[in-house]
């Protein structure tokens, strides 16, 4: 995409951190329109109204959702189609997590909800209600981290628990995971990374079901430390670690701007037809910012039945399936 002028971006969790950034740079690069996907309705608006002054643009407008919920996001859509709006390029953004377990109205931890659950729903009913338009671009955050190559964030082991107590059903496992029912001790980061994770599957084994022409892509936009994500980070790494790596991460190739941070987003709406069910990271395995490549490792980033495992699982996590035939629009 080069000109932009009539294209229609939608960006969630755009009220801070990485999607007001992206919302920003999207609104300087010229789309025609920008709809800030938010929590609430007041949180666009106070978002809208920042980005106005920081932009002297205006091409913004307002949706409320709750990724972590199904009905939300099934009723963020009806709005959206109610409006007449085709996406161009929907930017799947918005997180949230917290340092005791938390869980949605379906007993789905919050850190797997928020990053899947509504962001699914979402994609499905654009898919069947023909809100995509037939050229989309769809990218979802990824993180570094879903390597399982950082200190203090465990990718836990989904094909061991699949093997030790589900019979090898990975879709099961990851479920159980997902509501905190698996072996392993809550820990939000290591849901945050394993969630990752399965991001990354949730979007290779989406790009072999979408209609021709649409792509999706999982992409990382690395170490950003001024973009929020400090909030819900352990005590020690918030007061210790990250301060820290503001000042020295830049040094060593572990932290960035949040700048260069969303313009990786950015980026991937104008990657090629071909160029689709990705994960894109840091290219070099041991830094977190720098140029990005595909993800081959560690292998299962490739693995096409944990991928498909994934995307069914999400199905299971929400109850809500691929449109046997999506009513995609046309130009």
């Amino acid at each position: 995409m080069s000109n932009y002028s009539d294209k229609t971006v939608l960006v969630t969790g755009a009220n801070s951190g990485l999607g007001f950034e992206a919302a920003r740079q999207l609104a300087e690069a010229g789309w025609g329109k920008v709809i800030l996907a938010c929590r609430s309705e007041s949180k666009a608006e106070a978002a809208r109204a920042r980005l106005i002054e920081l932009t002297d643009k205006d091409p913004y407008s307002l949706l409320a959702v709750d990724t972590s919920e199904v009905a939300s996001a099934q009723a963020a859509c009806d709005q959206l189609r109610e409006r007449g709006e085709r996406i161009d390029f929907l930017l799947l953004n918005a997180g949230a997590s917290g340092a005791q377990p938390k869980f949605n109205s379906a007993g789905v931890e919050i850190t797997w909800a928020s990053t899947l659950v509504g962001h699914h729903t979402m994609t499905m009913n654009m898919l069947d209600g023909g809100l995509l338009s037939p050229g989309a671009r769809i990218v979802i955050a990824g993180s570094e981290g879903a390597r399982g190559n950082l200190p203090g964030m465990k990718v836990h082991d989904i094909e061991k628990v699949a093997k030790e107590r589900f019979d090898g059903d990975r879709v099961t496992a990851i479920e159980a995971l997902a509501r905190i029912k698996g072996p392993y001790r809550f820990s939000n980061m290591d849901e945050y990374v394993t969630a990752k994770l399965v991001v990354a599957w949730w979007a290779a084994a989406l790009s072999r079901k979408l209609p021709r022409g649409m792509t999706v892509n999982a992409v990382s936009p690395g170490s950003a430390p001024s973009s929020g994500f400090a909030r819900d980070a352990p005590f020690l790494m918030r007061v210790f670690m990250l301060p820290i790596m503001k000042i020295a991460g830049p040094l060593m190739g572990m932290a960035g701007s949040i700048e260069s941070a969303a313009r990786r987003y950015l980026d991937a709406a104008d990657l090629g037809d071909n160029e689709t069910g990705h994960f894109y990271a840091t290219a070099h395995r041991t830094k977190l910012v720098g140029p990005v490549g595909i993800q081959t490792w560690p292998e299962y980033f490739t693995d096409e039945a944990a991928q498909e495992a994934g995307f069914a699982a999400v199905v299971k996590l929400t109850g809500v399936g691929l449109p046997e035939a999506s009513s995609v629009a046309t130009a």
